[in-house]
């Protein structure tokens, strides 16, 4: 009894929410709560999410512990276990078509339109979370990369593989060029003016119907030609996904570790500052955007040659919000993150529908809400803020509770950051 008093609940929380979550799940449905379906319905659902959440964070705890050994010899192990690491993920996106079918609400196309939300949003992430530059007009871009291909396909017959190369560069040059009015902007001023660019892309597309075909759009149904993979289309697009895709986080991560990012990061912290010691602001800026808008061409276009058909209206404003949504989630200051928020935005949809039909975007705000105040810095944030607690060893009692109330500091080396870690107390 006196551990249950002693016991620290704000650092891990996720212990006794896992067994409450998953009490709750099991008994959810045996419980008399069909006098309120709409309470009732939703009750098995979200604790079963809260006792997966604990799980991965206690399994988050137990690697890291068992682990702990390994990456005290130095940095050279923790690189070598971050390489494992990024492994596993590549493992785990070559080796998905032999097991997509499994996946609850999986298909190869869902994964593949998944991964095309990855590269949006890891621009975004690159933008907002590194830059602080808030943008509401990915959608935009998005659809830029889409008439690309729709546009040489339909006027020039232009093979679908040259909009790969051409949509990322006009998406790029225009997002460069929208900085420029950008610089005057910050905050939510910023948002709304890229949301204005987000909203005008469906006007115009129906407008000029003699490139894009207007209402009815461009269809291309079995028009891409692709030698020797016509009976295996979907995995032929999956993969050149996953790989431009690999491309695209590999170009991220570098731009994100060196002085790109560096920069970004100093305007994002303090723009004065950043300026006063030499940061030519306006360029970085300028230069954000346009990566983020090269990022989402690239996927428009992918996008355009995986469904093989390009439309107004699947390009609303919408989408530009989906897209932050999913970079929140993830969390919003990772490249990781952006692996998150891809799965989200294309999954939870489909989950909610199956949970309530008649409310499932009340669904995913409750989800956001809950995410925003529970994992302020997104599930990859929650999931690094774990791994470090873990990695200067668990504290389960109050800091003074048990024998010897020892103090100790624990510096922790966590990438390019030093994490330290004051512990009290003997017990834990």
């Amino acid at each position: 009894m006196d551990f249950v008093r002693s016991f620290d609940y704000r650092r891990n929380w996720f212990f006794p929410l896992f067994v409450v979550a998953g009490l709750v799940w099991l008994l959810a449905e045996p419980a008399s709560l069909d006098a309120i379906p709409a309470v009732g319905g939703l009750i098995g659902p979200f604790a079963g999410m809260a006792a997966l959440l604990s799980l991965v964070a206690i399994g988050t705890v137990i690697v890291a512990t068992a682990l702990r050994p390994v990456l005290d010899r130095g940095p050279q192990a923790e690189r070598a276990l971050r390489w494992i690491g990024y492994g596993l993920i590549i493992a785990f996106f070559a080796f998905m078509p032999l097991y997509v079918e499994a996946i609850p609400h999986g298909s190869m196309l869902k994964m593949t339109v998944a991964i095309q939300f990855m590269m949006v949003i890891v621009g975004i992430n690159l933008l907002t979370g590194f830059g602080g530059q808030i943008s509401l007009g990915q959608s935009a871009f998005f659809a830029i990369g889409g008439y690309t291909l729709a546009i040489g396909f339909r006027e020039w017959n232009m093979p679908w593989g040259w909009s790969l190369l051409i949509a990322p560069l006009i998406a790029g040059t225009l997002g460069f060029l929208i900085g420029i009015p950008a610089l005057r902007f910050k905050g939510p001023y910023l948002a709304l003016a890229t949301l204005s660019l987000a909203v005008t892309v469906t006007p115009l597309a129906k407008k000029f119907e003699e490139f894009t075909g207007g209402v009815q759009g461009v269809v291309m149904f079995g028009k891409l030609s692709v030698p020797f993979w016509q009976d295996n289309l979907d995995r032929f697009f999956y993969y050149t996904t996953a790989l431009l895709a690999l491309l695209v986080f590999v170009l991220a991560a570098n731009l994100r570790r060196g002085r790109f990012g560096r920069a970004l990061i100093a305007i994002r912290d303090n723009e004065t500052a950043a300026s006063a010691m030499g940061v030519n602001v306006a360029l970085y800026k300028m230069t954000a955007f346009g990566i983020a808008g090269a990022f989402a061409g690239l996927a428009g276009a992918l996008n355009g040659v995986v469904i093989q058909f390009v439309s107004p209206d699947q390009y609303s404003p919408l989408l530009s919000i989906r897209f932050l949504v999913g970079a929140v989630i993830g969390g919003v200051a990772t490249i990781n993150g952006a692996i998150i928020g891809g799965l989200f935005q294309q999954f939870v949809p489909d989950v909610t529908v199956s949970i309530n039909k008649s409310a499932p975007d009340a669904i995913q705000a409750i989800i956001l809400i809950v995410v925003m105040y529970t994992m302020r810095h997104g599930v990859a944030g929650f999931l690094q803020e774990t791994w470090r607690y873990a990695r200067s060893g668990l504290r389960l009692r109050k800091p003074g509770a048990g024998a010897g109330a020892a103090v100790e500091t624990v510096v922790v080396v966590e990438r390019e950051e030093v994490v330290v870690v004051r512990r009290e107390g003997g017990a834990g």
